[in-house]
């Protein structure tokens, strides 16, 4: 694997097979990039390119089927989760260590990283037995596993504005919503859609937190207010397959990444509308920075690289 300097950013080539990105913040306050391809996972600066360290992966891990998710700790350790055939995996990612391996014994459609309300790191798995609930520090269950209505394909987190924080859970009937930290009781009715394939939240300037979320097969994304479950604008058109998700904040507007057929789009996530920039890639990744800017990585299904862009 090589890197250069491309345009605003990076460009990482020589990967075998799809290249799945994973941005997030360092505890240092720089970016990092994690790739997933061929069975591997490694750390790289985003900024340089250079390659930092590479994750110890277990032989029965399939590390590009399912999305992986990254969650900086307050004392400065990083999580770096992923769910595949088998159950949870779970990494170090500073260290790179393998901290967890196939735990919850069930397929993982999709994991969730973030913080409760009262400040409890969580990680959540829909599960094809139902939906899972970790300590992320350790990957031991924080309850039993919880029966779900359907089967749930797409987990996030959402906080409200000075209330709770949900987990969002998503099944080919739609939405639902969950309240507190162990996922205690239903919150509101259940939002209607059909096919959910992937959730992920936003947050307005205001703290509004907006449920973002693939539907019909990859044919459209809907946003919805996650307090009120209300839908918020029209969907907006991707006529996908397999359609992959990411939004950030550029220059205080929030914005909107479809992937698919390896052309990432952008889209003003609030009122659809699109832009003209489009970028090489059918997996997306994305981090807002504390200057207004974001960074964007692309990753191809074919060719094998991944191309990082500083958007401002």
């Amino acid at each position: 694997m090589r890197s250069r300097r491309v345009g605003s950013g990076i460009e990482i080539a020589g990967f075998d097979g799809p290249v799945h990105p994973l941005l997030h913040r360092s505890p240092a306050g720089g970016t990092e990039l994690v790739t997933a391809a061929a069975g591997r996972l490694v750390r790289w600066e985003a900024g340089s390119g250079r390659l930092v360290s590479e994750f110890e992966v277990p032989r029965n891990a399939s590390t590009e089927t399912f999305a992986s998710r990254a969650l900086v700790l307050a004392d400065g350790r990083v999580r770096i989760a992923a769910g595949d055939e088998d159950g949870l995996c779970l990494w170090d990612g500073v260290s790179g260590r393998l901290l967890a391996d196939a735990v919850g014994k069930d397929r993982i459609h999709d994991v969730a990283l973030g913080l409760t309300s009262g400040g409890r790191p969580l990680l959540a798995g829909a599960g094809a037995n139902g939906l899972h609930l970790w300590d992320p520090v350790t990957a031991a269950p924080l309850t039993p596993l919880l029966e779900h209505v359907g089967e749930p394909a797409a987990v996030t987190l959402a906080a409200l504005r000075g209330g709770p924080t949900l987990i969002v859970t998503g099944d080919h009937e739609g939405v639902r919503r969950w309240q507190g930290d162990f996922c205690d009781s239903p919150f509101g009715a259940q939002i209607d859609a059909p096919h959910i394939d992937m959730l992920t939240t936003a947050y307005t300037e205001d703290g509004r937190s907006l449920i973002v979320g693939v539907v019909e097969e990859g044919e459209a994304v809907c946003r919805w207010d996650a307090e009120t479950g209300e839908e918020v604008g029209t969907p907006i058109p991707t006529d996908g397959e397999f359609v992959r998700i990411a939004t950030a904040t550029v220059s205080g507007r929030l914005r909107l990444f479809t992937a698919d057929h390896d052309v990432v789009r952008q889209w003003d996530l609030l009122s659809g509308e699109p832009f003209a920039e489009t970028f090489v890639g059918s997996f997306v990744s994305t981090v807002s920075l504390s200057d207004g800017s974001a960074l964007l990585a692309a990753g191809t299904k074919k060719g094998g690289r991944v191309t990082t862009h500083h958007l401002v």
